[in-house]
């Protein structure tokens, strides 16, 4: 038996007519951002494919004052998924999820997406790459339209796979863009001219698994969504040795507060490395 092609870009576009229908509605008449709201749209899918069937189809037959607030949770979600933040002060017991839990068939709530956060953002990730940057790209209609997608062969791979390789660099670079997007922000760092100590946090690697400098300041400003680093020093190891612990200064000491939540340490994963993280105490300060 002949092996079947996987679907063409026009069969995607087809498949999903009335994902760009409602895409187009959101942008169009709800004045939503495009970057933030292909995000939301890949969140919703990967909710269809866990077993949410029909989810943006019942969203879309609300009105546009409850798609507003539909929009609103979800935009919540992805911001505790990607940033482990919220996009407003409540509390986990009182997750802002009231309209999204009418749709789903188990109930979810803003730490659902703690407890099941690989699995979360490999997912939505995947439709973001293969699905919405896609069918939510207008370049793209067009050439399908003159016949030049068709033409090039351009095809994509439809079934989610669990070997699909996560491009961090494009993940960092994407999650800033809608995190900015959703707030509003700019991108320019933000200074105080507060001594460099007290802007700095001492940082440590698992003992053979260190971290370069760019890698290091990539993830904090990813973050963060904005630049937030000043500078990053490592530890001068011998040769053949590798380095040990660094230390990292930011632009606003306000950066430490975040980081650390009320924590006397914190714990981060880069590039399946561990760094852990402390406020900074000069040798010459007195205990």
């Amino acid at each position: 038996m002949a092996a079947l092609n996987p679907p063409s870009v026009a069969d995607l576009l087809l498949f999903h007519r009335h994902e760009r229908e409602f895409f187009n509605r959101l942008i169009h008449r709800l004045g939503q951002r495009h970057v933030p709201t292909q995000w939301v749209m890949s969140l919703w899918l990967w909710f269809e494919s866990i077993g949410h069937h029909d989810f943006i189809r019942r969203v879309s037959s609300s009105s546009d004052q409850l798609v507003l607030h539909f929009l609103a949770e979800a935009k919540a979600c992805l911001l505790r998924l990607i940033f482990n933040s919220s996009s407003d002060q409540q509390d986990d017991e009182h997750e802002p999820l009231l309209l999204t839990n009418t749709l789903v068939s188990e109930p979810i709530g803003l730490r659902f997406f703690d407890y099941h956060h690989q699995e979360a953002l490999h997912g939505v990730l995947y439709f973001q790459k293969n699905v919405s940057e896609i069918i939510f790209n207008d370049n793209i209609t067009d050439q399908i339209a003159a016949h030049q997608v068709l033409s090039s062969g351009l095809h994509i791979n439809w079934r989610p796979s669990v070997q699909y390789n996560v491009r961090e660099d494009h993940f960092a670079s994407s999650s800033a863009l809608m995190l900015n997007s959703m707030a509003g922000t700019s991108s320019a760092p933000v200074t105080d001219r507060s001594p460099e100590e007290q802007r700095s946090m001492f940082i440590t690697f698992s003992r053979g698994y260190p971290l370069t400098r760019d890698e290091i300041k990539d993830f904090f400003n990813m973050r963060f969504g904005r630049p937030c680093v000043e500078m990053v020093m490592i530890e001068k190891a011998p040769v053949g040795v590798p380095p040990m612990y660094g230390r990292v200064v930011f632009t606003t000491a306000s950066v430490i507060a975040v980081l650390l939540n009320g924590q006397k340490t914190a714990k981060f994963m880069i590039k399946g490395r561990h760094l852990w993280a402390r406020v900074y105490v000069p040798r010459h300060s007195s205990n």
